[in-house]
């Protein structure tokens, strides 16, 4: 097999391109020999793969097969789903990653080692497997750490009236009244004033952090998400009317994020960020007599879960404060 060569960038790297099954890839690394190994890899066949292939490379290849755009038979990866991959990349399983992939391993022990929730340790195993699977390997199987189950943050009716005083005014009002409307981060930063109309938000597309910053997707998580949601805080309303033209969030996210959780601790409220907002839309929902399914749908829950916990919650704090009437009433 004839080894690839790289040729030297502009930029002062080095860039390699190869042909794997008619889909010609590019890659580009910090030095010469980096380049070329990381070609012939990718060259190479699946066996011979699992044979010189570290973990590391593993996920490079990976990562380009699945975002590079002549190779328009693969289903391409996301933005964020990227960036995601890169962070497990370089913090997890630090220990194995600069290992052939052919290595026998404990994975259980390795598993068992890293110091992190268990949701964390199924995302950056989940990566391995599917890098595994992807070059015709078998991952071996492994169990997570049992984890308690964490309740979802959100305010209740009377929480968000607090709120909506607290947020009256402030230069992130609108963004706070978008999430309050169930929209998640992503689709607040993507949201336009031409979006909002006729007493009616229309859900579609997101702003996701990548690898060089943030992109706009025309896609939302799932197809649940891309919805039409009524306006229920008149405030809302006037404040898309006076904005100028498209963005309507054009803020850092850090920067708002932190505002929120001064805002919500200065009025003794829970302190957490954009999510509890969007979890706080199935309180109002609630507290409005809305059907499961409406607050479902206007939500843009795939899945009832989630919604589904906060009414449960409500209502047995509602059965609760009717226990206490009646035990009022009947000692009058």
């Amino acid at each position: 097999m004839k080894t690839p060569t790289a040729t030297k960038l502009s930029s002062g790297r080095w860039r390699a391109q190869v042909e794997v099954k008619g889909v010609r890839y590019s890659i580009t690394r910090d030095t010469k020999k980096e380049a070329e190994r990381a070609a012939t890899l990718l060259k190479l066949s699946s066996a011979q793969r699992a044979q010189k292939m570290t973990y590391r490379e593993a996920i490079d290849a990976y990562i380009l097969k699945y975002t590079n755009p002549s190779n328009s038979k693969q289903a391409k990866l996301s933005p964020s789903t990227v960036k995601g991959y890169r962070d497990i990349q370089r913090q997890r399983f630090q220990s194995i990653m600069d290992l052939p992939v052919s290595t026998s391993l404990d994975m259980q022990s390795i598993i068992n080692r890293e110091d992190v929730s268990a949701k964390t340790l199924k995302n950056a195993y989940g990566l391995i497997s599917t890098v595994l699977k992807d070059m015709g390997l078998d991952p071996p199987k492994v169990r997570y750490p049992q984890e308690g189950k964490k309740e979802r943050p959100f305010l209740d009716s009377d929480q968000i009236k607090i709120f909506l005083k607290a947020i009256e005014g402030d230069r992130y009002e609108l963004p706070y009244l978008l999430c309050l409307h169930s929209l998640r981060r992503s689709e607040m930063l993507a949201m336009k004033k031409s979006q909002i109309r006729n007493g009616m938000i229309y859900v579609r597309g997101a702003m996701v952090l990548g690898e060089d910053g943030m992109v706009l997707k025309g896609t939302n998580k799932t197809p649940a998400s891309v919805r039409e949601i009524p306006i229920f805080i008149p405030r809302l309303a006037t404040l898309v009317k006076t904005a100028p033209d498209g963005f309507l969030c054009p803020y850092s996210v850090k920067g708002m994020e932190n505002h929120l959780r001064r805002i919500l601790r200065h009025s003794e409220l829970p302190v957490s960020g954009f999510h509890m907002l969007r979890h706080s839309f199935a309180s109002i929902c609630y507290a409005s007599g809305v059907a499961d399914l409406a607050c479902m749908k206007w939500g843009g829950w795939s899945d009832y879960r989630t919604m589904r916990q906060i009414y449960t919650h409500l209502a047995e704090k509602q059965e609760q404060a009717d226990i206490e009437k009646l035990r009022n009433a009947l000692a009058e």
